[in-house]
């Protein structure tokens, strides 16, 4: 083929893949399922039968198929290189609301390099033990150990205080948290015990990898029980998780496995989307996406993992110049800071003192690929 026929190809998948999400999205419910089953053929034009086989596997719910669609996908996937990296990219739409108001005003947020995107730097002489980011908590949090409140992740009183659904797993401690969670992303999900399943199945995988010693794998399945509230929230909210404003300013670069896309995280989506009924509403691509922005913009903290909008604009360095106080929880400067420079945090602070093939090692064991100055120097 010609390269003007190639671009041609490529342009009408495109164009198919978006008149079919339209048709979905429009209809919902009432979707005939060949739209699953042409956006299928407009994912496997442009090279990714992971998701092409998520639509074709909803059409075939309905629709009597061979089964030759998806063993096109599976062949093709035979010759996908090991690892692949997808790219999200944010918008500043609503970085006035969600991170703005808590940086201080000798920062801005600026586009630092490709590698890392925005960033936060300096646009005045900072002196040491300058505040960045003001005490903020975090948008979203998601308890990884038993014995902490599911909303706010405190360790539970004596008298906690058990979700009124006598079926549910979750607990808080206070009334407070309780009635917040309630309105925020429970009622959603609360009474719906697949998806409960779900949340549990996931929170046993967390903890297998841990006690194995698999900190990748933890962290992803962390990040994945995040994902999770991240989906019932924008579900409570009656929007696409895409298209809230919290998610909209977030960026995500993820690296990952074509068959684990074809495979188990397919699988998870299935259970997601049969348990909640949003096949129509939110497609495989966009749980992926999702889970691209989370991975990249998550902390992982001591018995919880959680999204801090203002402090995800914090890119990584082994040599940070910015810290958490302990005492007040504001993100201060560790050092003077000049005018023009980045002002970055350590996302694994107790690797800081390795050397550096020793830190990159363990980094990489975490699935975080470094690219600070520091180690592009190979200190």
């Amino acid at each position: 083929m010609s390269a003007n026929a190639i671009r041609a190809a490529w342009n009408g998948a495109v164009e198919l893949k978006r008149h079919c999400s339209h048709v979905i999205n429009t209809l919902g419910p009432q979707t005939p399922p060949e739209a699953f089953l042409y956006r299928g053929n407009a994912y496997y034009a442009l090279g990714q039968p992971y998701f092409a086989l998520a639509d074709y596997n909803t059409a075939g719910s309905v629709l009597r198929l061979s089964g030759e669609h998806q063993r096109r996908c599976r062949k093709a996937l035979e010759s996908f290189p090991e690892t692949q990296t997808g790219v999200y990219p944010s918008t500043d739409s609503h970085l006035h609301i969600f991170v703005k108001p808590t940086l201080a005003k000798s920062c801005a947020i600026e586009t630092i390099n490709e590698h890392v995107g925005r960033g936060i730097r300096a646009t005045e002489n900072m002196p040491r033990h300058s505040v960045v980011v003001q005490p903020t908590s975090p948008w979203l949090l998601y308890p990884t150990e038993e014995g902490l409140c599911s909303h706010c992740g405190t360790s539970l009183p004596e008298r906690s205080f058990a979700c009124a659904n006598d079926s549910c797993h979750e607990e808080y401690c206070s009334r407070d948290c309780r009635q917040e969670a309630m309105a925020h992303y429970h009622a959603a999900v609360c009474c719906n015990k697949d998806y409960q399943s779900i949340e549990l199945d996931v929170f046993a995988q967390m903890t297998e990898a841990e006690k194995a010693g698999a900190v990748a794998e933890r962290n992803a399945a962390a990040a994945q029980l995040l994902m999770l509230r991240v989906l019932s929230t924008s579900i409570q909210k009656h929007v696409v998780p895409s298209a809230m404003g919290q998610v909209r300013i977030l960026s995500g670069r993820l690296t990952f496995s074509p068959q684990v896309l074809s495979r188990s995280m397919l699988r998870l989506y299935e259970r997601l989307a049969h348990a909640l009924r949003i096949s129509t509403i939110v497609s495989y691509e966009e749980v992926v996406g999702i889970l691209a922005r989370i991975t990249a913009n998550c902390f992982h903290r001591d018995g919880s993992v959680e999204l801090n909008l203002p402090r995800s604009m914090l890119n990584h360095s082994c040599a940070a110049n910015v810290a958490e106080d302990g005492q007040t929880g504001a993100m201060i400067t560790t050092r003077d800071v000049a005018r023009g420079e980045e002002l970055v945090i350590n996302y694994y602070p107790h690797l800081k003192d390795l050397a550096y093939a020793e830190r990159t090692t363990e980094l990489e064991r975490r699935g975080f690929p470094c690219m600070c100055a520091k180690c592009q120097r190979r200190e």
